[in-house]
C-alpha cells in the first residue's frame, strides 16, 4: 500500500486516513448493499486506474467492459449462485467476457489489439475478481452474519496494522533493503515488522475472543489465527509488492492521485487484492 521509506504528503496522509478508515470500518459494520456498493466503486475507480496505466504505453483497455464485469462480478459475491441476477459464476462470467470482449475488439479499429484484449481481462481478474471476494467475506455466515462482520473488519484491520507498522518502521530503521528491483525504498526490517505486527493483532483478537459466536457454525481455532497472520504480514504485503512491479513496467509511481498522500484507489488497495481472495477462500473451505 505505501513505501516504507522516504518523504510523504504527511498532512494528505492523515486526513484520507481521518476520513477513510472510520468510513469504511462503518461500511463494514452495515454489510449488505451498502458494503456491496462500496467494493463496487472501489473496483470500477481501480479498472480505471489500470487501464489508464496501459494506456501510457499505447495500450488500448475497453473500459466500459472493465466496468460492466465490475459490477456483474460484485452482484455475484452479493447474492451468491442460485439467485436470478447471478446465474452465472465468476469463472463463466469471465468466459462470455473473454469472448465479448475479443469480438468487440474487432470493431473498434485500435492498434495494438493483442495487448488491448490481454490488458482488458488482466484489469478483471486482477481487480473485481480478487477485490470481490470482500463482499463474498462479510456475507459468508448465513447463520451468523456478524461473523462476517468480524472476519472484515480482521481483515481490513490487519492490513492496515501490518501496512502501517511497515511503513514507520521502514522509515525510521530501515537499512537493507527487500526487493529492490521492484520497489527500492521498501526495506527488510519494514516487512518483518509488518509480518509481527500481524501476528500480534490476531494473538489479540485470539484472546480477547474476538471471533468467537455461539450460533456460528465456523469451528476457527488457534492455527487458523496463525494462518490469518500469515495471509495478512506476508500474502498482504506481496500484495504491495505486484502492484510495485506492474508500476514500475509502466514507468510510474503511483496509479493516480485520487487519495492525498495515498497516490490512487489501487494503490491504496493493494494488499488487499491479494490478501482477500486468500482468507476469503480459507475460511470458506477449511473454517466453514
Amino acid at each position: 500500500m505505501t513505501d516504507l521509506t522516504g518523504e510523504k504528503s504527511s498532512g494528505g496522509r492523515t486526513l484520507v486516513n481521518a476520513l477513510g478508515i472510520p468510513t469504511i470500518l462503518f461500511l463494514i459494520f452495515l454489510g449488505g448493499l451498502p458494503f456491496m456498493a462500496f467494493v463496487t466503486v472501489v473496483s470500477v475507480l481501480a479498472v480505471r486506474e489500470f487501464y489508464l496505466l496501459g494506456a501510457k504505453q499505447q495500450i488500448h483497455p475497453q473500459f466500459f467492459a472493465g466496468y460492466a464485469m465490475s459490477i456483474l462480478i460484485a452482484l455475484h459475491y452479493y447474492f451468491g449462485p442460485g439467485n436470478p441476477l447471478t446465474i452465472f459464476r465468476p469463472g463463466e462470467l469471465m468466459l462470455i467476457a473473454t469472448v465479448l470482449v475479443v469480438l468487440l475488439e474487432l470493431f473498434r479499429n485500435k492498434e495494438n489489439s493483442l495487448s488491448n484484449i490481454s490488458f482488458t481481462l488482466a484489469g478483471i481478474v486482477y481487480i473485481p475478481l480478487l477485490l470481490g471476494t470482500m463482499i463474498g467475506l462479510r456475507g459468508i455466515d448465513p447463520i451468523d452474519p456478524t461473523m462476517g462482520m468480524k472476519l472484515t473488519f480482521c481483515l481490513f484491520v490487519g492490513v492496515w496494522v501490518c501496512d502501517s507498522t511497515a511503513y514507520f518502521v521502514g522509515l525510521n530503521w530501515g537499512r537493507h533493503k527487500l526487493i529492490e528491483r521492484i520497489s527500492p525504498k521498501k526495506t527488510v526490517e519494514g516487512g518483518v515488522a509488518g509480518l509481527l505486527a500481524a501476528f500480534i493483532f490476531f494473538y489479540i483478537v485470539f484472546k480477547s475472543g474476538g471471533l468467537t459466536s455461539q450460533y456460528s457454525i465456523a469451528g476457527i481455532h488457534s492455527f487458523d489465527y496463525v494462518v490469518f497472520s500469515i495471509i495478512i504480514g506476508i500474502i498482504g504485503q506481496s500484495g504491495d509488492f505486484s502492484e510495485s512491479l506492474m508500476k514500475r513496467d509502466m514507468g510510474v509511481k503511483d496509479t493516480s492521485s485520487f487519495l492525498a498522500g495515498h497516490g490512487g484507489v489501487l494503490d491504496r488497495f493493494d494488499s488487499l487484492i491479494l490478501a482477500s481472495p486468500v482468507m476469503f477462500l480459507y475460511i470458506k473451505y477449511f473454517v466453514y
